[in-house]
């Protein structure tokens, strides 16, 4: 764990504990920190729990009386210490157990020479029993901290929560605001509303029956906040469907009812004021913070066995995803050189003394007596030998290249190792970049099964109010089947229907209907499962595109390869790719990059995982040809006019808006010129009436582009079709056809409404 948030887990665990010894159990039984001292264990957080529960009991309870539960807090850190690495530990059973059987032997010891009757006895052992109680529920409590996924709670884990909630409420009862209102007391009536709200019947009672429970323990007092908190809890769970403000009235209302069962002498006004206040901070928490607790509270019914098929999916697709990563770290530690291979320059003239020096008659004069001289000449010549990839009789010294008697015989066998040397680089250097795009490759496929994984832990939210619009409409037309209304992660409803007359639905102008009653347009998704309706919001914009192409003088096949498609998230995504060179192998590579991409987009991945993960791919793949392909990517948001485009090596995109004709252009290599490529992307915010225009590099040179700008400025059309074709028309006769030529022009509209 990093360090910080293991700082963080120990400052968690200190004022956690120190805030549970202010809570007490009709008067004088704290065992509520001494129960979360067990739970956090022998680590370090461990450790400042136990700071926390001695400063906390020494504070509320003085030094007599917190002595007591500070002792059974140490005896009890101690046993978690000793047993933390034995299997033991780890049932489930154990430290409730352990927490117990401490606690009753030091009250034991404290209580027997105060003496015992039949209350105290009973009393003691009430304690024992909740201490065990506790200390599960608030180890079933901290497990929503470490679990893995976003799913709901388990009831084991939902009433850990409402347990260490609750008596974290104990102690905040006893802090005032104004001397009148209590904040615990107030901040139970947010929580139980929250819970009511978010969880239904069931959850919201059970959070008033918890609350109502700690704040009469807290307080020594009749059950009467059992029932405040438990019966407004209830009737509010029942009116979930209602919405926040009803859910809050109802709240309101009932709590105000419940008041006439008060005694006059409990300080009605005050406990009246306290639920106002708590359903105003009710209604003013932020709408994401309610929505996160929701999908941990409620279950929906008869989806059990599907949540259970996704959790264990979603478990699956993470192992998946560790193997790979684990993968990639073992070739990339395999892929590192433990001997560094032979690349060492003054081995050059080594080897090619060994080959022509060895029968030279001087040789001793030249590396025995003159060693110094020698290796000085040889050292400065290798600095431009390098620099040309071959050797001259320039590069040496006169001295050295007068005195050698078989100079032109050495400088050969020299010119041949380095040859070999700088050929070894190049290999090495290949190698070096290929591994690390297999690497790379497994990285990229590591995290598309993390979002994978991701998304089979999300549930999308249910839109309540128009599910139930739309459960009324049906029974009104007396249609039967399913019906789930729920909003994507950008807001956009989405129904899907399921039935044997559902198709009614969408005959007969009812479709037009359906999108008044629910506020918003809908358009009928025609790619959906044989038996089901989906119906989908319509985007208020339209794109038209046109798409005009010209092959090479000579050529019967174009390497440019173009297309348009709708991906997952809804966004219409046009594709412009360009080969190197021309003809079938031009084809090919475009071919190639164009149809990975549109995989990968279409499954979901982002743009630059994808646009890497095709780069690396197309820099394998052209290891031996050396091929590469320019990449034009631009994606455009229907809904809000947000786009962007995205370019590697491809020639400038142009978009005509009401000020004026602009121009984008990128400075990336093409894909597969080398791995780890990074695209260019160039942000865009367009509406009705704005043009797009994507080409090819054969359309028009980006130095001498002002004729498609004046074009593009002043036609007057509506075709894009007839717009493109102009464009490649007049690049013909400026730029000539000595190029693959394709233009693709998008135009955006608003939707008519009969398209709906």
């Amino acid at each position: 764990m990093p360090l910080k948030a293991r700082l963080g887990e120990c400052a968690i665990a200190f004022l956690l504990t120190a805030t549970l010894t202010g809570a007490e159990f009709l008067e004088g039984h704290a065992f509520f920190a001494l129960a979360l001292v067990a739970v956090w264990g022998p680590g370090w957080e461990g450790v400042c729990a136990l700071l926390g529960a001695s400063l906390g009991y020494l504070c509320f309870l003085g030094f007599v009386g917190g002595l007591r539960y500070i002792a059974a807090s140490m005896m009890v850190y101690a046993v978690a210490l000793a047993m933390g690495e034995f299997r033991l530990y780890r049932k489930s059973w154990f430290m409730p157990l352990m927490a117990a059987l401490l606690n009753g032997a030091v009250g034991f010891v404290y209580q027997s020479p105060i003496g015992w009757d039949r209350a105290t006895a009973a009393s003691y052992l009430a304690e024992l029993a909740l201490t065990a109680v506790v200390v599960y529920c608030y180890r079933q409590a901290m497990t929503v901290r470490t679990q893995s996924h976003s799913g709901p709670w388990t009831p084991a884990q939902t009433a850990g929560v409402l347990v260490l909630g609750g008596t974290v409420m104990m102690t905040l009862a006893r802090v005032m605001l104004g001397g009148v209102v209590s904040l615990g007391r107030v901040l139970c009536v947010l929580a139980v509303m929250t819970a009511a709200w978010k969880g239904g019947v069931g959850v919201g009672a059970a959070a008033g029956v918890v609350a109502g429970v700690a704040m009469d323990a807290a307080q020594g007092t009749l059950p009467y906040g059992t029932l405040l908190f438990a019966l407004p809890g209830l009737l509010a769970g029942a009116c979930w469907e209602r919405g926040r403000l009803v859910c809050a009235l109802v709240y309101v209302l009932t709590g105000g009812v419940s008041l006439v069962w008060m005694e006059p002498g409990d300080n009605l006004q005050a406990v009246g004021l306290e639920i106002v206040l708590g359903a105003v901070l009710f209604l003013l928490q932020p709408e994401a913070l309610v929505n996160r607790l929701g999908a941990v509270l409620r279950r929906e019914e008869g989806e059990d066995m599907g949540q259970l098929g996704r959790e264990l999916a979603a478990q699956q697709l993470r192992r998946t995803a560790t193997a790979f990563r684990a993968v990639t770290g073992g070739l990339r530690e395999a892929f590192t050189p433990v001997v560094p291979n032979d690349q060492d320059t003054s081995r050059v003239f080594d080897r090619a003394a060994e080959e022509v020096c060895v029968r030279c008659r001087q040789r001793e004069r030249c590396w025995q007596q003159e060693y110094q001289a020698t290796r000085t000449a040889l050292s400065d010549a290798m600095t431009p030998m390098l620099e040309r990839g071959e050797g001259i009789r320039e590069d040496f010294p006169l001295h050295f290249a007068g005195r050698c008697t078989q100079f032109d015989a050495f400088l050969g066998a020299a010119n041949r190792e380095l040859r070999s040397l700088l050929a070894r680089r190049r290999y090495d250097s290949r190698v070096r970049e290929s591994r690390a795009a297999v690497c790379a490759q497994y990285g990229q496929l590591a995290q598309v099964l993390d979002r994978a994984a991701g998304r089979l832990d999300q549930h999308p939210p249910v839109d309540a109010r128009r599910q139930r619009l739309m459960a009324q409409r049906m029974k009104a037309l007396g249609i039967r089947g399913k019906c789930s209304v729920t909003q994507d992660p950008n807001g956009h409803v989405h129904i899907q229907l399921e039935g044997p007359e559902v198709e009614r639905l969408v005959q007969g102008g009812e479709l037009e209907k359906l999108s008044t009653l629910l506020g918003c347009p809908l358009r009928q998704d025609t790619a959906a499962p044989r038996g089901q309706v989906v119906l989908v919001q319509q985007e208020p914009l339209v794109a038209v595109a046109g798409l005009a192409a010209a092959d090479r003088k000579g050529q019967s096949v174009s390497g440019d390869c173009g297309a348009w498609f709708k991906d997952e998230a809804g966004r219409l995504n046009f594709l412009l790719c360009d080969g190197m060179g021309s003809g079938p192998a031009a084809r090919e590579d475009s071919n190639c990059a164009l149809g990975l991409l549109e995989k990968f987009l279409r499954a979901g991945l982002e743009v630059e995982a994808a646009l890497a993960t095709v780069g690396e791919a197309l820099a394998l793949r052209g290891e031996d040809q050396g091929g590469f392909t320019t990449v034009d990517l631009f994606q455009l948001d229907l809904f809000s006019g947000r786009s962007a485009v995205y370019k590697l090596g491809a020639a400038p995109t142009y978009f005509r808006k009401p000020g004026g004709v602009e121009r984008v252009v990128g400075r990336s290599m093409p894909a597969g010129v080398a791995p780890g490529m990074k695209a260019d992307s160039f942000p865009q915010q367009l509406g009705a009436g704005d043009w797009v225009v994507l080409v090819s590099d054969g359309v028009v040179s980006p130095r001498e582009d002002g004729w498609l700008r004046r074009l593009l400025a002043d036609y007057e059309g509506t075709s894009p079709q007839e717009l493109a074709a102009r464009i490649l028309q007049e690049s013909g006769q400026r730029e000539g056809e000595e190029d693959d030529r394709t233009v693709m022009v998008i135009r955006l509209d608003v939707r008519p409404r009969e398209e709906g």
